[in-house]
């Protein structure tokens, strides 16, 4: 190849770059809607459910499948505690989680997710709730791990 035919792609292939980069540089920058959307993206990110140990004692419902799952028939038990849930309207908002191991409590959730700003509130209302019912022995929020924690 001469130097001529170098000397012109080099010029023709530096005009296309140029070229691009000057549409590149053209284009309008993200718009505030564009940036709004990511923070109430991000906001959602950062709400959770809410949940609470909570023990029961009687011969209710609840307690009874609480006492169903320390016998190891959480399946039957779980099943038994989502209906009392749903029936009982003292509960809603609250949807079943899980037994403890042992099934000596239940692990209730705020059903809906609860934005970080609003937590508290909520937590010492449920809570409030929760140690006033007849049937509760004792309800304490549960502490849970996060799940982005490395580890």
């Amino acid at each position: 190849m001469n130097a001529n035919a170098l000397r012109i792609w080099g010029i023709a292939v530096s005009g296309a770059l140029m070229a691009a980069a000057v549409a590149i540089a053209a284009q309008p920058e993200s718009t505030p809607a564009n940036i709004g959307a990511f923070e109430t993206a991000q906001a959602q990110t950062q709400a959770e459910p809410l949940s609470f140990i909570v023990r029961f004692r009687g011969t209710g419902p609840i307690a009874r499948s609480q006492a169903q799952a320390a016998r190891g028939e959480t399946q039957a038990a779980q099943r038994q505690v989502e209906i009392q849930l749903v029936r009982q309207t003292d509960f809603a908002g609250l949807c079943f989680d899980r037994f403890t191991v042992g099934g000596a409590e239940i692990v209730l959730r705020t059903c809906d997710a609860i934005a970080a700003s609003e937590r508290a509130a909520l937590q010492q209302r449920w809570l409030t709730r929760l140690r006033a019912m007849r049937s509760v022995a004792y309800a304490d929020a549960n502490a849970n791990a996060s799940r982005t924690a490395p580890g």
